[in-house]
């Protein structure tokens, strides 16, 4: 496992530079070269920012090279390369999360938001130096400056600004979803009652990526994915139903204590994909 802290130069990701920096990387050339700035029209700290965001969500690999959920999401034919659908913006945060190259953004919502409604930055802080000092993060040296960088960005990512006049932090990829509320300057929650609604297409694109193939998926693993898109045990179950209105053959079980997600149906995640984006 790779773990990273920083290289997002302090940028939270705009939504324009994911199908900027893809059409940049899908033409073969390099975040590294001089004339990057130049094509990119972005100064040389968000260069390297753009990279970063392009690899935390998934969009190009280690080499640079777009991926398969670059390509369907942000090609000019693709899904929806603006980014203008909440849909997507789910979808990249799940992709966010779970491509795990921004350590933060998988500990946060995977982790620290299991047992807490309400936190502060400074108690952020402390979960994660806790982890770095229990060797979590194996032998990555802990800065408590790089540390706050990256809760101060994840925060821009979520949260609304306080001033609502400053266009720049509404520019922020994940906004919409308002998945992180700001209840004053240092305090924010995890907010599960008036966050975007996530079509239960999405949640079952993000089932069956961590079936990988299998027919059943055990309840702990909904339940760490209903974490990671803040949906309460009702969200979840409500989902269930309407995964199981177009899918009839997938069902959930809930008898004699055992609960389990089964796909009764040869269906891949980039189907459901189609068959959201199609509609």
């Amino acid at each position: 496992m790779k773990y990273t802290f920083s290289g997002h130069e302090s940028f939270h990701c705009k939504s324009l530079w994911l199908k900027k920096g893809y059409d940049f990387a899908l033409a073969g050339k390099s975040f590294n070269d001089e004339t990057a700035v130049v094509e990119l029209g972005v100064g040389k700290n968000m260069v390297s920012a753009i990279k970063y965001w392009l690899k935390s969500f998934g969009i190009i690999d280690e080499g640079g090279c777009v991926t398969k959920i670059g390509k369907l999401i942000l090609a000019d034919d693709g899904y929806d390369p603006y980014i203008e659908d909440v849909a997507t913006q789910w979808l990249l945060h799940y992709l966010l999360v779970t491509t795990n190259y921004a350590t933060i953004y998988n500990v946060v919502f995977t982790e620290f938001n299991k047992n807490r409604k309400d936190f502060s930055k400074s108690s952020l802080l402390n979960y994660l130096k806790r982890l770095f000092m229990d060797k979590r993060f194996d032998k990555t040296p802990y800065n408590e400056n790089t540390i706050a960088r990256d809760i101060a960005t994840l925060l821009k990512m979520y949260a609304r600004p306080e001033n609502s006049k400053v266009y720049e932090d509404f520019s922020a990829a994940l906004i919409d979803l308002n998945l992180i509320r700001r209840l004053d300057r240092d305090n924010f929650e995890f907010n599960s009652s008036t966050r975007a609604a996530i079509h239960p297409m999405i949640f079952l694109y993000a089932v069956l990526d961590v079936a990988n193939g299998d027919k059943v998926v055990e309840y702990y693993k909904l339940l760490s994915l209903s974490g990671i898109f803040g949906m309460t045990i009702n969200d979840l179950y409500e989902t269930f139903d309407a995964i199981h209105s177009t899918f009839p053959s997938i069902s959930f079980t809930n008898t004699a204590g055992e609960q389990l997600f089964t796909i009764n149906e040869l269906i891949s995640k980039e189907d459901v994909l189609d068959i959201y984006y199609k509609k």
